[in-house]
């Protein structure tokens, strides 16, 4: 730590710096979030592994090290230390935790009012405030595992910091002693990029509510959430230009199928006989050697095996010890049995802090002789550095002769899990807690897709987020919910009605509400009864039709309104209409101008803004357009639909990049669409502190 942070110490007694455990800041774990902050499958013990300083540690403490080595209790010898954290760091803290609970949209008021209480309440000396824990080693494995234990239970750590701590954010620790033998831990709270504990206001380290924390460099991961929420696409666009192999589980997934079994197969031989005592080939009329079909036994490796190979010789063939990723995908990781599935392969998954496994498995005499046809001739160049991770055996010839299997640290496991499935296989709390959770949320893709029934276009997103609205008030639950791409649009980026009913409705109808009666009025059918599934459908000339009118019932019972067909641009100037419009003094002629040219101006007065800032600060103003975006940058102009994409406005900013605002949907209220989308914008954008005033005037 910084002198100034010794001196700190040293003003409480502890004036021997024992070791830096986190000289770097150290991404906070799940096992000590506040539960409603967990993003993976942190269990509910809170305590913090110590393991980036076990060295220091068991030189520090070799006499507890050498006594539970020897089978003493680890309670027995367990050190009592005393946590010291600087008060003006707490209050640096609290904007980011205001700021984590508006991007999820919760009142923080409550939050940040416990937090000053008890700040105002706990003793403070030399502006730090303290609390206690053990220095506890754990035996849960085949090596010993420091870690700090047993805060108090009414203490600081759990009263405080942890109100403090939000997924993202990073602490560093350092230990100290005093003459006395008794030791103390200095800790600061900030985020990974700080180079101390005060944070820069005015950069923001929490994700917008819309966006989605991924980790690329997770060895094992699974993606989950609602049906169409983009797992699986996500997992591509990650992947794209990488070696993937991928495999899908299901109910008759096991061991054999995903690893490797012995199959049936058809080999060409020589048809023999034998003369004297000599065996010899069969000839044809002409000469030519007589063959047959036989069927024959081998070992057909699938999926898993696939992989682990690929990533062995990859490593064999890496450039500068560093080798290429291979990935094995898992689609529907739920579906199938886990525990069957993986089997002893389970044990891989505990990867060591450079991401080999842990402990590595012994193969059997069939997985051997695979192994050792796959790996002939290979060598592994950075052989000595792997070894030395397992204290100088030689585990690089073990995986080449085929005797162990151990995963390389190229080797990415990804799985998708879809939370909605019904009768699937439960995932233990064992298997859950080696892998990494990420989490795709439910949000607009910005594609315009529409639904399309009789001659009314829906908006698609604006359904998605009344349906989930009635499911979630309905069900209690975000399982059953549904993601932007639960069923996809034609190139036109139109859903047809046929596509609506038998993929959405139907799921609407079997998975969701059929448990509770359709009491809903979302089902009444407008005379009476329910709208059941059969009506939907009818026969004409013994073929099965959409009753498009139930549809167009269905729709309007949720509350959504009718769109027009067509890309309206309000094609008559603003002075047709008796008005002229100027935005900073900058006359506008196109209603459909009016948007960008806000946006333009504001570009002007902010040159120091990036494309980034500029999309994020004006995406609010999509409320004011029907079509569900308004801006976006390159990347999301991307994503958009052709139709979209070539119908907006760019703004270059001052980093070289673009912004693209939105020219549709910008209309004047009329008899079929009493909705103002003009007078909306220029009242939203007049009513925020951006220094851009669009003022009216009649002529």
């Amino acid at each position: 730590m910084e002198q100034k942070y010794n001196d700190k110490m040293e003003s409480v007694g502890f004036n021997q710096l024992v070791c830096d455990i986190f000289l770097n800041w150290e991404d906070v774990k799940d096992e000590i979030l506040l539960p409603d902050r967990k993003i993976g499958s942190g269990n509910g013990t809170v305590h913090v592994f110590l393991g980036a300083a076990d060295a220091d540690l068991h030189k520090e403490f070799a006499y507890y090290y050498n006594a539970v080595e020897h089978g003493e209790d680890t309670a027995k010898q367990a050190v009592k230390v005393k946590h010291y954290f600087l008060k003006s760091n707490v209050l640096s803290m609290l904007g980011y935790v205001c700021q984590y609970y508006k991007s999820k949209g919760k009142d923080y008021n409550g939050t940040v009012s416990l937090i000053l209480e008890q700040l105002d309440n706990t003793p403070c000396h030399d502006g730090l405030i303290s609390t206690e824990s053990f220095f506890k080693l754990s035996t849960g494995s085949n090596k010993l595992r420091p870690y700090f234990k047993q805060f108090e239970e009414k203490g600081v750590f759990h009263k405080i910091i942890r109100q403090l701590l939000v997924p993202e954010s990073a602490y560093k620790i350092s230990l100290y002693k005093n003459s006395n033998n008794e030791y103390a831990a200095f800790w600061l709270i900030g985020f990974d990029d700080l180079n101390n504990f005060e944070a820069d206001s005015t950069k923001s380290y929490i994700e917008p509510a819309n966006s989605v924390v991924e980790n690329s460099d997770h060895l094992q991961q699974i993606f989950y959430g609602a049906p169409g929420t983009g797992k699986s696409f996500r997992i591509n666009e990650i992947t794209q230009s990488q070696d993937v192999i991928r495999t899908t589980f299901h109910p008759d997934t096991d061991y054999s199928t995903f690893v490797g079994a012995y199959k049936p197969t058809t080999v060409e031989e020589n048809v023999m006989t034998v003369i004297g005592t000599k065996a010899v080939p069969v000839e044809n009329p002409d000469g030519s050697i007589r063959k047959e079909s036989k069927i024959v036994y081998e070992f057909v490796q699938q999926a898993f095996l696939q992989a682990y190979t690929k990533a062995w010789e990859k490593y064999a063939n890496a450039i500068d010890a560093v080798p290429e990723k291979q990935y094995l995908v898992i689609e529907e990781i739920n579906r199938g049995n886990c525990a069957q599935i993986f089997g002893d392969l389970f044990q891989l998954l505990d990867r060591n802090a450079e991401g080999f496994s842990d402990y590595p498995i012994t193969a059997d005499a069939d997985m051997k002789r695979q192994l050792q046809k796959a790996f002939k001739g290979l060598s592994l160049t950075n052989s000595e550095v792997i070894n030395e991770l397992y204290h100088g055996r030689n585990v690089c010839k073990e995986v080449i002769d085929g005797d162990i299997l151990l995963l390389p640290n190229n080797l990415y496991i990804w799985a998708t899990m879809n939370t909605s499935d019904q009768s699937l296989f439960p995932i233990d709390s064992a298997f859950k807690r080696r892998w990494e959770w990420t989490y795709r949320p439910i949000s607009d893709a910005k594609k315009g897709w529409q639904i399309k029934a009789g001659d009314n276009l829906y908006d698609w997103w604006n359904f998605l987020a009344k349906i989930n609205d009635k499911i979630g008030s309905t069900t209690n639950s975000e399982d059953k919910k549904l993601g932007y791409f639960f069923c996809k649009a034609a190139d036109n980026g139109i859903i047809s009605v046929e596509t609506f009913v038998g993929k959405v409705i139907f799921y609407l109808w079997n998975d969701v509400f059929k448990d509770y009666e359709f009491g809903d009025s979302i089902f009444d059918d407008g005379k009476g009864g329910k709208l059941t599934f059969d009506k939907f459908y009818t026969v004409a000339e013994g073929n099965t039709k959409v009753v498009e009118e139930n549809v167009v019932v269905f729709l309007s019972n949720l509350g959504l309104q009718v769109i027009e067909n067509e890309i309206e641009s309000v094609p008559d100037d603003i002075s047709s209409s008796g008005l002229r419009i100027k935005v900073n003094d900058r006359e506008v002629y196109k209603y459909n101008a009016i948007a960008y040219t806000a946006v333009e101006e504001y570009v002007k007065l902010n040159q120091d803004k990036s494309a980034d800032e500029v999309a994020r600060i004006w995406d609010k103003f999509v409320s004011c357009n029907p079509t569900s975006w308004f801006i976006v940058t390159e990347a999301g102009r991307q994503t958009l639909s052709p139709r979209y994409a070539s119908y907006s406005y760019e703004i270059k900013c001052s980093d070289g990049k673009s912004v693209y605002v939105n020219k549709d949907g910008w209309r004047r209220a009329t008899d079929k669409t009493p909705r103002d989308t003009v007078q909306e914008f220029i009242d939203a954008v007049n009513a925020e502190n951006l220094a851009i005033h669009i003022k009216v005037i009649n002529q």
